[in-house]
C-alpha cells in the first residue's frame, strides 16, 4: 500500500511524503504507482519554477518520496493543494492501494 502523508502549518501545506508501493499490479505495469508518481512530479515541476525555497528527496530503492516547502507563496499553496487533491481523488478509486494521513 501506497501511504501519503500531509504534514500542516496551520492551514498551509508544508511537506507531502509519499512511500511504498501500492500492490494493484507489478511493477512497471502499476497504474496506481504511476498516477501517484504522475502527480507529485508534475507538482514538483510546477514548486520548481515558483517556489522559493523547497526540498525534494526521492530514493526508488525505499519507494520513497518528500517534498518539502521551506519558504512559501500563495502560488505554491496553490500547487500542494492540487496535489493533495489529485492524491485523495486517486484514493477514492483505490483506496486499498492508497492512504492518506492528514497531520495537523
Amino acid at each position: 500500500m501506497i501511504l501519503v502523508k500531509v504534514r500542516y502549518n496551520q492551514d498551509r501545506i508544508k511537506e507531502v511524503t509519499i512511500s511504498g508501493h501500492s500492490g494493484y499490479e507489478e511493477i512497471g505495469k502499476d497504474i496506481v504507482c504511476s498516477a501517484v508518481s504522475t502527480a507529485m512530479f508534475v507538482s514538483l515541476g510546477l514548486v520548481e519554477k515558483v517556489c522559493p525555497r523547497y526540498s525534494f528527496k526521492s530514493d526508488e530503492k525505499k519507494a520513497l518520496m518528500s517534498l518539502k516547502i521551506i519558504e512559501t507563496n500563495e502560488i505554491t499553496d496553490m500547487v500542494l493543494d492540487n496535489l493533495v487533491d489529485s492524491l485523495y481523488s486517486i484514493s477514492c478509486d483505490y483506496g486499498d492501494y492508497l492512504a492518506i494521513d492528514y497531520l495537523r
